[in-house]
């Protein structure tokens, strides 16, 4: 099965046999929506994608590209994600119209891989955007906050003070600065890994109950060293995700 997933920045896609993850790409949103084409951009072979895909993506334009591809190149019409689609667990949002499905297939992953109905999670989601989700102990999504990603608020920064240093988006060893270029990596990472981890204890003392915190995203391995070391940090959970919602719905 060929499980992708569309971000505003990135599509990631992975090849998966049962548990299995492997082949692991990102590509990037702008250029397959630039070109048309999705499969061209991929480093497998035509002739090796399996005819089984899923696809959950918050960019409608390069799910039809996908759609339209998959016909004509392959003879198959994979499996869009909707707000319908059974993912073994429920949601209360008010507006499932404007939901990301990304949102939803973490939820998914996390209830099924850690939340196991012995635990309320909040999935925590670090791309162009941050997302913070709380799912209850039952499987309910209940929606959460979103917040902007760590790229999107240090680009943010440097448009309205440009004289402040380019610095490279890595993880911070030290949270005292000694540089400007170490104060600002220190402000962009550490107080990004700051707000996650009050975000979730804030969720938790409103619903008076202390969730288990899962990290994921493209972003989560720059700020893991900062998080408390409850937190679980799994990169490629909506590909898990992804896999799990396959596996329920025998597409």
């Amino acid at each position: 099965m060929l499980a992708v997933d569309v971000g505003n920045t990135h599509i990631t896609s992975a090849l998966v046999e049962g548990t299995d993850i492997k082949n692991i790409e990102r590509v990037s949103t702008a250029q397959c929506i630039q070109s048309g084409r999705f499969f061209d951009l991929l480093g497998i072979k035509r002739e090796k994608i399996p005819s089984q895909i899923i696809v959950s993506s918050v960019r409608r334009v390069v799910a039809e590209i996908i759609v339209e591809e998959s016909k004509a190149a392959l003879g198959v019409e994979p499996f869009i994600i909707d707000r319908h689609t059974d993912m073994g667990i429920t949601s209360s949002y008010k507006t499932m119209e404007t939901l990301g499905m990304d949102r939803l297939v973490n939820a998914c992953a996390g209830y099924h891989l850690y939340g196991k109905g012995e635990h309320p999670l909040v999935i925590v989601d670090m791309g162009t955007a941050t997302t913070i989700d709380y799912v209850t102990r039952s499987g309910e999504f209940l929606g959460g906050a979103i917040a902007p990603g760590l790229t999107s608020a240090y680009h943010g920064l440097h448009s309205l003070a440009p004289e402040l240093p380019l610095i490279e988006i890595t993880p911070v060893q030290t949270i005292i600065g000694q540089t400007t270029d170490q104060c600002m990596r220190s402000g962009v990472i550490g107080s990004h890994a700051a707000m996650v981890a009050e975000m979730a204890c804030m969720m938790g003392r409103e619903k008076q109950t202390m969730p288990l915190v899962v990290v994921t995203g493209g972003l989560s391995g720059i700020v893991e060293n900062n998080l408390p070391k409850g937190f679980i940090v799994d990169e490629h959970l909506i590909l898990k995700g992804l896999c799990i919602i396959y596996n329920i719905n025998k597409c």
